[in-house]
């Protein structure tokens, strides 16, 4: 956001428009609170969430549409790294809810299940350690959850024995660098003990022929161990590119990708001079090859951007005897990225009949392809946000998992729309440029503008200077409600903007016009709906502002006014002239900040104790009071004082209930002033919106580990009725 420009020595929290006619309001130019003190696991997201990967500040309703504005530029459903699907048509099928971190790796247990490895710290609401296991009826095999401290990237499954490999030293607290063994039935890690100098990064089990059973491990070079003490196997010696991130068998030969795509020979690692697939790109640590699948007729190559023989593409075929590529085999893999700087890899496969499943880093992360052509397959499936690391056939169905913690995601740059009732993220609105300021919806646009200030600076630089108050220019954006697109013949540049507000079709623009520390002059112009100025007039009570909004046909400036008692802090003003309507006062004691249409009222916040009642009576009212459409105090309105600084900033009706904000925060019955408790128990909010009289929106953020990163933030949206 936009740092404000005239200001009081006061926390600025954020608030939102609330109807079509509502006004903008501020937007927070404070750090969030601390982590510890919100939500930091996924698992506490109310359910029917919708999430965004940075701060949503405000959110808006105009008809059946609900528009949010913050620091995103994805938005979309909580997915949680890994989920299992149908591999008939890509359904969702029942898996647990993991919470957060990353899926690296996936293997079917045989039994139509899965073993999950990874640096999750929470699946199915249990605490859990990067290792996991999904049943085939969906549900987690709560007897496997052993606990590793850090990555595990690699596992192979032998019979009642799961050999994981990754970046950890300890399993349950049993020392085990980096390579270990644990029992399917019980997760309890075994003796097999072979400590590893680097990473493993993949492992293939190879059973006994005519020779022992092998364990081959990539980690600084390619290993071959015995599977049941961990120890070297002898006469076995290759040399590879590293990183090593697929390994394959098939007809009597290890295939090994890295860099290129080599084959060995499984016993000795001599290394097949007929196996040639050409000079390889020459690469850096993101180019490389990830995933091999070996058929009787055809080995298939997926990676960032192989070439074979000359030839480019993320997912190739190749004879396993020579090398040579399979021209008939020409895989639509999409060329777009989910990432920046990432180049749009296939990094696994998994084979479903003549169907072969892609997953990767590029667009939308998982695709299925024939298996003889590579023409796409017509299936419905989900679209993630970041990679998807595995893909993993078991019985009926698939699992993926990855970096991914989003489904549909839509990108759009700070603004996004959701359908008001299932909060599903519309996909044609995308906003394709940063806008700064607050959201306002109203007269046929979505506008961002940095509107709502707080008066003068009451520095004693600014004092001694003379300048309370300064210059800017501000941008009134507007934007398509359908498609997000600029509009730039109803955009705006606007000298000392203060507030804007719609009635009917037109747009209301106030500015203010001099430094003045207490009582500026001020205008408003009035634009029509082809953004051309129809009218522009002065306030006829000078003052400062700091909202503009609208009620009856008629608009309402919230600030600090020079009025015939003390100071009037909220007038009514005919938009057809600038005139202030008399009958119009609400008689507060001080300065207000924001002001919000409640009921058949306005609720009104900020640094005042009293309101004037007539007849020399005066009622208490700790910075927060409710009027009638009138102006007339709501006597039914008693709220208490508030803990710590009267100062209130922000106030939020939300259906029965009002949310205030500023050096308090508290839920309060819209009618009485009580305070009530959290609608949403165990959530602590850090914004809260309402998007109508039925339903209840939280835009707030937790701080969960997201593929490795502790305290990410991830706002969200939830509606409660």
């Amino acid at each position: 956001m936009a740092p404000r420009r005239a200001l009081l020595a006061l926390p600025v929290i954020a608030a939102l428009g609330l109807s079509p006619a509502a006004s903008a309001q501020p937007a927070p130019a404070t750090a969030p609170r601390a982590a510890e003190a919100l939500p930091d696991t996924a698992d506490d997201l109310p359910a029917g969430a919708v999430v965004a990967n940075e701060e949503i500040y405000q959110i808006a309703r105009a008809g059946d549409r609900v528009y949010a504005y913050g620091y995103f530029d994805t938005v979309g459903r909580y997915a949680g790294p890994g989920a299992a699907l149908s591999a008939a048509d890509g359904s969702p099928e029942p898996s647990p809810q993991i919470a957060d971190g990353q899926v690296s790796v996936v293997v079917g247990d045989g039994a139509g299940g899965w073993y999950l490895g990874g640096d999750f710290t929470r699946i199915g609401g249990q605490p859990a350690g990067g290792l996991a296991h999904v049943l085939n009826s969906g549900e987690l095999d709560t007897d496997f959850l052993p606990k590793t401290d850090g990555l595990v990237s690699a596992m192979a499954l032998v019979q009642d024995t799961l050999y994981v490999g990754g970046s950890f030293e300890s399993i349950d607290g049993t020392e085990r660098e980096r390579l270990a063994a644990v029992s399917t039935d019980d997760g309890a890690v075994l003796p097999f003990d072979a400590p590893q100098p680097k990473r493993v990064t993949e492992m293939l089990f190879s059973p006994p022929a005519d020779g022992p059973a092998r364990l081959y491990v990539a980690s600084d070079g390619l290993h071959a161990l015995d599977p049941a003490t961990g120890a070297a196997i002898p006469g076995f010696s290759a040399t590879t590119d590293t990183p090593i991130h697929a390994l394959e068998l098939g007809a009597d030969t290890l295939y090994v990708g890295a860099a290129a795509v080599t084959a060995l020979d499984p016993e000795t690692g001599a290394k097949d001079a007929g196996f040639d697939t050409g000079a390889p790109l020459a690469v850096d640590a993101l180019r490389r090859v990830h995933t091999l699948l070996y058929t009787e007729d055809r080995l298939y190559v997926g990676g960032d951007r192989t070439l074979i023989q000359g030839q480019p593409g993320r997912l190739v075929a190749v004879d396993p005897g020579t090398g040579a590529l399979d021209p008939t085999f020409d895989a639509d893999i999409p060329t777009a990225g989910n990432l920046p700087d990432v180049p749009s890899g296939v990094y696994d496969l998994a084979l479903n009949g003549d169907e072969l499943w892609a997953a990767g880093s590029f667009r939308g992360g998982l695709t299925v392809v024939g298996a003889t052509t590579g023409e796409p397959v017509d299936i419905e499936l989900p679209s993630y946000d970041l990679q998807v690391n595995a893909v993993e056939q078991s019985g009926p169905d698939v699992y993926v998992g990855g970096h991914f913690y989003m489904t549909d995601a839509v990108r759009t740059s700070g603004v996004a729309a959701f359908d008001a009732k299932t909060l599903d993220p519309i996909p044609g609105f995308r906003a394709d440029e940063n806008t700064w300021g607050d959201l306002f919806v109203g007269a046929g646009a979505v506008w961002v503008a940095d509107t709502n200030h707080y008066g003068y600076d009451p520095s004693a630089t600014a004092a001694e200077n003379g300048t309370f108050f300064y210059d800017w220019t501000d941008d009134v954006v507007a934007l398509d409600p359908d498609t997000g697109a600029r509009l730039a013949e109803r955009s705006l540049r606007v000298k000392n903007l203060t507030g804007i507000t719609t009635i009917g079709n037109r747009l209301y623009v106030a500015r203010r016009l001099e430094n003045d520390h207490r009582f500026p002059r001020n205008r408003i112009d009035v634009y029509g709906p082809s953004g051309t100025k129809v009218d522009s007039f002065l306030v006829q009570r000078r003052g400062y502002i700091t909202e503009l909004s609208s009620m009856g046909g008629d608009l309402l400036a919230a600030g600090s006014f020079d009025g015939r008692r003390l100071l009037s802090a909220v007038i009514k003003i005919d938009p057809t002239n600038g005139k202030v309507r008399p009958s119009f006062d609400p008689m507060i004691n001080g300065p207000v900040y924001d002001l919000a249409r409640s009921g058949n009222g306005m609720v009104a916040t900020g640094l005042f104790k009293e309101v004037w009642g007539g007849y020399d009576a005066t009622w208490k009212r700790p910075g927060l009071e409710r009027m009638r459409a009138n102006g007339i105090t709501d006597t039914r309105f008693l709220p208490k004082s508030f803990e710590g600084n009267r100062v209130l900033l922000r106030v939020q009706p939300i259906g029965d209930l009002l949310w205030v904000d500023g050096a308090s925060r508290a839920f309060l019955d819209a009618t009485t002033g009580k305070p009530v408790a959290d609608p949403i128990p165990g959530v602590s909010p850090w914004w809260v919106a309402g998007v109508s009289s039925d339903d209840l929106a939280y835009t707030s953020l937790i701080y969960p580990n997201l593929g490795g990163r502790t305290g990410f933030k991830l706002a969200y949206v939830a509606a409660v009725s």
